[in-house]
This record gives structure tokens, C-alpha cells and sequence, in this order.
């Protein structure tokens, strides 16, 4: 979904709102504890019993990968092809989940899901642990399509998907997550300035500058970064410098590892920039201003003559600016909807005023409110033209509590109207690593276990405590469960004396068995994590959506969600 209408406003708003219904279904198990696990018997109490004997029948692997749950599905799809063949059935098994016939399930359609776990017989064939699953992917982001991809994107703009190489990426100075992450959106974002002829970048949230300096030494794009942290912005000045000084260099040393690699023509490489030097890339990876000019009165053939001159015109003006070296200015500022982003990126020369300016708004992981107030700004600001972000940390989101305050969530007139509200235990299951977790095929951690167990013993022996008062990190410095406890008790300021070692291990021994029982139910219940997820990301595209000076919105994957879990980007532009 990409192109705003009435219509994807309805599509948004009724997927919302059966969203919202179904989360409203599992009360117990989003808003469920951990700690209080054991204490309160929430695996009987919310498991019911055919569920968790199907749980507790799962191996190690096929428990690690519930959550995105493919290997319980392949081998669902393989046992059913084996029965099938069995009985000597010559219909055809479908291999995916789509193909259970011509007319299968419409993906995006809530009903339409029932079938998604691979058998037209779902309701035959499929398990309670199966149906759970499916209920809750037919609501995951990657199952709604809602979603549009980079290729239609760029198709929607008119521009060739595979037109031109990306330059080979110089990921020093970075980890594996970061460059990946860097180097995907450095793309998107250069790839929007040329096509949305945009005069200046403003990264929102820059913190250390890792993808303003991608985009100005490597896309030679003129950068403001905006960050509310002083330290973050001498960091990135810091860090600026040292680039600038050791770019040739990483530059010549990413070619010469090309071509070790391969003796054929290797992919280009954006030289090192110079306040003398030009802008190679505006020559490379741009039309001609009268190419621009040609396919823009294409585009707008039943335009007026002025508005044709009008963007004919900003095309020459961009296709000139473009030519001229980019710049990374790093800032300290605090952000908010109203902030006047003309005045602080400040004009060039006396010919150009706020009015001609014409801004993209990114961010890479803008953490918590921050998301929810650039999309505020990209629609307030007069000069933003284009969005690309995305958000992280939705569990320091600020919720609706007065009419008045600027809140991050909800945006959406629809989720607002129904006074919509998550909490932060909703809002923490969101922020879960589904896809890595599969990956890794690894069980949740002992800490858990450990900090659940050490509830009971606070309730037997020391009665209520402060539920503000945490534990912290204390699992990582314990050497046993003994020494776990004895650190946690004095971190919650309790008299550890009053248990022996002995009495402590007790403890540990009766609810050994009853660990499998809190994995069995930390994956049943990260299954929910993806809808809660596409909740809070379904509910900003339909604000952008509901905006009347937007033309085109969408939730776009742009990263690996093994690699980066937070892999949606918000993509929008205005008319």
C-alpha cells in the first residue's frame, strides 16, 4: 500500500480495528509478568491444557523457532504430504502457504488467514498450538499485504529498480549491524533525494553520525544532523574528522579488496570529496536537468504551462545544486512538531528563500517519541517533502492520557477516537527479536528462570515488596543461582542472611522442573509480538495516510530481521 487514498484509508482503518479486537482477545498473556510466573500460576491459569501439552512436546529447536514458527510448518506441510500419499490421494499438496488453491487466501485479509498454515483442511488438520500461531501471523506485518517493497517504490516513481550500481560500501568504523543497517538506508535515502530532487538531508536523531557520513561521503549529500545530545553531536564531529582524513584511504583499500575478489569490472566507489572538488555521483546517477525536465512533462501532461515551468524549473535548480560537493554539518537541537527546520538549516545564498527549499527527513532508529514527532514535523513543515524513517523502541513510547499533550501513540484518528491504550508490558513484548531469536535457535535465557524463582522466595520470606524496586543485570555477574539470589536480595535492599544456601538451592531444585513450563510460555507468548509490532506501525501509516497534503505512504522492510530486528522504514512524500 503506497499511493494514499479513501480507499487504503478504509484498508488501514479496518485492519486496525481488527487488530486492536484481536489483541484485545489475549489480555492475560501481553500483559503477563514474568517475574510473577511462578507466584501466580500463570501457566495453568492462561495456558489452557491442550495447548500446553503440544507445547511441552516440542524439542528444543522446534520451541526456539515458535515464534516465526517456519520448521513447525515445514514439517506440518511434509507430515500431511506423507499422509496424503499414504492414502493414495492424487490431489496436490500445496507447498506454500498461498497455493492451497487458484482463489487461496488473499493475504492482507484478516479472514482470508484461516488457511495460512498450509492446509485447506485447517481446521481438520491444525492443532490448538498450530491454530494459536496462525491467528497471530495472519496480523504480522509480513502477512498483511499492507506492506510495499522497495522495487514498487521505485516503480510508482518511475524509476528502473536495477537502473544503476550502488557504490561498494566502506563499512569501517562500524559493527555488522550498523553497516548493514547504513548501508541499505544510506541507499534508499540517496536514491530519494535524486528522484524527489531534494536539497538537503536533515537526519533526525543523528546521534553519532554513522549515516549522515554515509550519505554525504558516500552519496555526496548535504547533511544536517540533528541530535538533542551534546556529547552525541561532538562525537560525531569527532568522528567526522577522522573520516574525512582516512577516506581516501578506506575508499582505495574497498577497491583493491574488490578487484582481489573479482577480476571483472568492479562496482563504483564515490571518491573523496573536497570543498573543491564536485560531486561525481549528480553526473552518474543523474538525468540531464532537460531529461528531468522531459520526463516531468511526461509525468504531468495535463498540467498547466506554469506549473510545468514551475517544476521544470526546480529540476535545472536541483540538477545544479547536485553538482556541487555535499556537507555533513552535525547540530544540538531539540526536535519537537513545530520546529522550524528552514531556520535551522539555514539558506545558501540571498537568491534562495524558505519556500524553495525542499527537505528529507530520515532517521535510523529514532528511539521512542522521537519517531512519532518527526512524522508530526514532516507533516508541519512546509519544506519537508519526502520521509524515510525508522523506529525503534516502543517501549519508552509515551501513551494518551490528557486530550492536550503531544503523545507518541496513537497517531491515528481512528485508534484515538477508541482512547486506545497498550501499557509499557504490551508495548516491552513488541520490541522482541522474533526472527533473530528463530535464528538463533537458542531458549530463553536462565536469568529469566532465575529472576522468577527468586519471586517466590521474596513472596515466603520477606512478603510484598516494592514493585519499583528491579534486580538489574545481576544474572551477568552471579556464579550460580546461590550467589544470583544473595545479590538480588541485597540489590532490593533484603536481608540475604535469613536464607542458607541450602534453603536457597531448595528452591531451585522444586522448580527445576517447572523451567520448561516458562520457555514453553516466554515463546507462546513472543508469538504476539509481531502484531503488537505492526499495531504500532499500522497506526502511524494510517496518520500518513489521513494527512491531505501527503500523496504516497508506506511500511517498507528494508533491513535483514535476523541482523535488525527494527526493519520496517516509514516512506512517504508529499504532493
Amino acid at each position: 500500500m503506497w499511493t494514499v487514498s479513501e480507499d487504503s484509508q478504509h484498508i488501514l482503518r479496518t485492519r486496525l480495528e481488527n487488530l486492536w479486537s484481536f489483541l484485545q482477545s489475549k489480555p492475560g498473556l501481553i500483559n503477563a509478568h514474568l517475574v510473577d510466573f511462578y507466584t501466580e500460576d500463570t501457566w495453568d491459569r492462561l495456558v489452557p491444557k491442550d495447548l500446553q501439552d503440544e507445547l511441552l512436546s516440542l524439542s528444543d529447536s522446534d520451541l526456539a523457532s515458535l515464534p516465526s514458527s517456519n520448521k513447525l510448518e515445514r514439517k506440518r506441510r511434509e507430515a500431511t504430504e506423507t499422509e496424503d500419499s499414504k492414502q493414495g490421494d492424487n490431489k496436490s499438496t500445496p507447498s506454500s502457504p498461498n497455493e492451497s488453491s487458484e482463489s487461496g487466501p488473499a493475504i492482507g485479509n484478516a479472514k482470508a488467514t484461516e488457511n495460512v498454515c498450509g492446509n485447506s483442511q485447517c481446521q481438520k488438520g491444525c492443532s490448538p498450538l498450530e491454530k494459536s500461531r496462525t491467528e497471530a501471523q495472519q496480523f504480522a506485518l509480513s502477512n498483511s499485504g499492507i506492506c510495499a517493497s522497495l522495487e514498487d517504490v521505485w516503480k510508482t516513481l518511475g524509476v528502473d529498480y536495477k537502473e544503476e550500481d550502488k557504490p561498494r560500501f566502506v563499512k569501517e568504523h562500524m559493527n555488522v549491524k550498523k553497516s548493514h543497517e547504513v548501508e541499505i538506508l544510506s541507499g534508499v535515502v540517496a536514491r530519494l533525494c535524486r528522484v524527489c530532487q531534494v536539497d538537503q538531508v536533515v537526519d533526525i536523531g543523528s546521534g553519532k553520525g554513522y549515516l549522515s557520513e554515509c550519505l554525504y561521503l558516500q552519496h555526496g549529500l548535504t547533511v544536517l544532523g540533528v541530535d538533542a545530545s551534546d556529547s552525541n553531536t561532538h562525537g560525531a564531529k569527532k568522528r567526522s574528522q577522522l573520516l574525512e582524513r582516512q577516506w581516501t584511504g578506506l575508499v582505495n583499500r574497498t577497491r583493491t579488496t574488490a578487484k582481489s575478489k573479482c577480476n571483472s569490472v568492479s562496482e563504483p566507489i564515490r571518491e573523496p570529496l573536497t570543498k573543491n572538488s564536485e560531486s561525481e555521483t549528480a553526473d552518474k546517477n543523474s538525468c540531464s536537468a532537460e531529461n528531468v525536465c522531459t520526463s516531468i512533462e511526461q509525468e504531468v501532461g495535463t498540467e498547466s504551462t506554469t506549473q510545468k515551468q514551475t517544476k521544470c524549473s526546480r529540476a535545472k535548480a536541483w540538477k545544479m545544486m547536485s553538482s556541487k560537493p555535499g556537507s555533513f554539518t552535525p547540530t544540538t537541537a531539540y526536535i519537537n512538531p513545530n520546529s522550524d527546520l528552514a531556520a535551522l538549516v539555514g539558506v545558501r545564498n540571498s537568491d534562495e528563500t524558505p519556500a524553495d527549499l525542499r527537505l528529507l527527513l530520515t532517521g535510523l532508529h529514532t528511539c521512542g517519541d522521537l519517531s512519532p514527532t518527526m512524522l508530526r514535523l514532516f507533516v508541519t513543515c512546509p519544506q519537508a517533502v519526502v520521509l524515510c524513517s525508522v523506529g525503534c523502541c516502543y517501549n519508552i513510547l509515551t501513551e494518551q492520557e490528557e486530550p492536550e499533550e503531544k503523545y507518541g501513540f496513537p497517531l491515528s484518528r481512528v485508534l484515538q477516537t477508541k482512547a486506545v491504550h497498550l501499557g509499557r508490558t504490551v508495548r516491552m513484548l513488541s520490541c522482541q527479536a522474533v526472527e533473530r531469536m528463530s535464528a538463533e535457535g537458542q531458549l530463553p535465557a536462565m536469568s529469566l528462570f532465575y529472576r522468577a524463582v527468586l519471586q517466590v522466595i521474596v513472596r515466603d520470606k520477606f512478603g510484598v515488596i516494592d514493585k519499583n524496586k528491579t534486580v538489574g543485570k545481576v544474572a551477568a555477574k552471579s556464579k550460580g543461582f546461590v550467589d544470583y539470589v544473595r545479590r538480588a536480595l541485597r540489590r532490593l535492599q533484603l536481608d540475604d542472611a535469613l536464607l542458607s544456601d541450602e534453603e536457597i538451592t531448595s528452591y531451585f531444585e522444586q522448580y527445576q522442573g517447572k523451567l520448561r513450563h516458562l520457555q514453553a510460555f516466554i515463546q507462546l507468548r513472543a508469538c504476539l509480538a509481531p502484531c503488537i509490532e505492526a499495531f504500532i506501525l499500522l497506526d502511524r501509516l494510517c496518520f500518513l495516510h489521513e494527512q491531505p497534503g501527503v500523496s504516497h505512504a508506506a511500511l517498507v522492510p528494508v533491513f535483514d530481521p535476523v541482523i535488525s530486528p527494527r526493519c520496517y522504514a516509514l516512506v512517504a512524500i508529499k504532493e
